[in-house]
């Protein structure tokens, strides 16, 4: 949802519903609630239910705000309300670390930033640079678009460059953030 082009989301994806090959059982019903026929059918399923059925599906995840499906709203939502993530030019960043991926997506004046720790452990104090001019110089704010914590601000230097920035103070093992840094101030 924060990389360019057109987001594909195929059903069940929301809700983390698995599947088993072969294809068929690839395409089970969707998981609606935990009631007969996980609320798919009144009738008979053509394909048996998946066994996370109970778990993994709409109107569990619909009362979990932490969940997979509500992660799913929230970067829909971020991602309709913001033009640099709707349709902005996707900028590679350096992280001081290879276990961290990090990117701008920027349109206009306006720059989201997005931060991944793809590793199992959690991580302190990770800088991120970048190669050359990526914004106008300034202070940025960082407001987090999908219900983390804010970030440092960020102060872009005269030539452009971004040098040595911590966005926050920690993150945790498999944990993303997608952060609105608005416009130069």
């Amino acid at each position: 949802m924060t990389m360019p082009g057109t987001p594909f989301v195929y059903y069940g994806e929301e809700i983390g519903m698995t599947g088993n090959k072969p294809d068929p059982r690839l395409r089970t019903p969707m998981h609606w609630s935990r009631g007969r026929a996980a609320g798919f059918t009144r009738g008979l399923p053509w394909e048996p239910l998946q066994a996370d059925s109970l778990t993994a599906n709409v109107e569990a995840q619909s009362a979990d705000p932490n969940s997979l499906l509500n992660l799913h709203r929230q970067l829909i939502h971020a991602r309709t309300s913001n033009p640099a993530l709707a349709g902005g030019e996707l900028v590679p960043l350096t992280a001081s670390t290879d276990a961290v991926a990090a990117y701008l997506r920027r349109q206009g004046d306006r720059a989201v930033l997005v931060i991944a720790n793809l590793g199992t452990a959690p991580l302190t104090g990770v800088t991120i640079s970048s190669d050359g001019r990526v914004l106008p110089a300034g202070r940025y704010t960082g407001a987090s678009l999908i219900g983390g914590p804010a970030a440092a601000p960020l102060v872009v230097r005269r030539d452009g460059s971004i040098r040595g920035y911590v966005p926050l103070p920690q993150l945790g093992p498999m944990e993303s953030h997608v952060i609105d840094l608005g416009s130069a101030r």
